[in-house]
């Protein structure tokens, strides 16, 4: 089972702005001591594509705030 404190984490992180990837995200993650095999349940291709999904929207928000 997938441990939910990791996946709201995870979605908070990629919908903040400060990661811009997926490698970027995992890496965030373990710095704030996920151990590997908590990482390695964020597996899936529709979790991954919410995730960047979130990634991109979060980035597209913050280059909006950049325009003139």
């Amino acid at each position: 089972m997938t441990n939910h404190r990791l996946l709201e984490r995870a979605f908070a992180l990629a919908e903040s702005g400060e990661v811009s990837g997926l490698v970027e995200l995992r890496r965030k993650l373990a710095e704030e001591g996920y151990s590997q095999w908590q990482l390695e349940q964020l597996a899936g291709a529709a979790l991954h594509r919410q995730l960047k999904a979130k990634m991109d929207a979060a980035r597209s928000l913050t280059q909006d705030d950049r325009l003139p």
